[in-house]
């Protein structure tokens, strides 16, 4: 019984990790050239995600923020609408964690969220 609970946990455990690392994957990807490895952002061109309001707020706003581009004209940021549902809950995944925060947003959530904000980017 033992060895089933531990081939259990390291499954559960190995997924965990997964998601986390495809997060930071696509954060390298999208997101690098302006908020800078660190998360620091650059000075007068792009604000540090260190303890952002929308990083530590809610899964649902944060989702809605990354797939528009942000919520306003006053926002500059390239709207990630062309990233896959998965890719997107992992990246949330992702810049949560580095906040010491947990996520509980999921693709299906996510799917709904794109809907609501079809058409409501910045562009659009």
């Amino acid at each position: 019984m033992r060895y089933y609970l531990l081939i259990f946990a390291f499954v559960i455990s190995t997924t965990v990790h997964a998601d986390a690392d495809n997060g930071l994957s696509v954060y390298r990807d999208n997101c690098l050239a302006c908020h800078m490895y660190d998360r620091r952002g650059v000075s007068g061109m792009a604000p540090t995600l260190l303890n952002s309001p929308w990083i530590i707020g809610s899964d649902e706003l944060l989702a809605g923020y990354l797939l528009t581009g942000g919520f306003g004209p006053q926002v500059l940021m390239a709207r990630f609408d062309y990233l896959t549902n998965e890719d997107l809950r992992d990246l949330i995944e992702y810049l949560r964690l580095e906040e010491g925060l947990d996520t509980t947003i999921n693709t299906e959530q996510i799917q709904q969220i794109r809907m609501r904000y079809q058409g409501e980017g910045l562009y659009d």
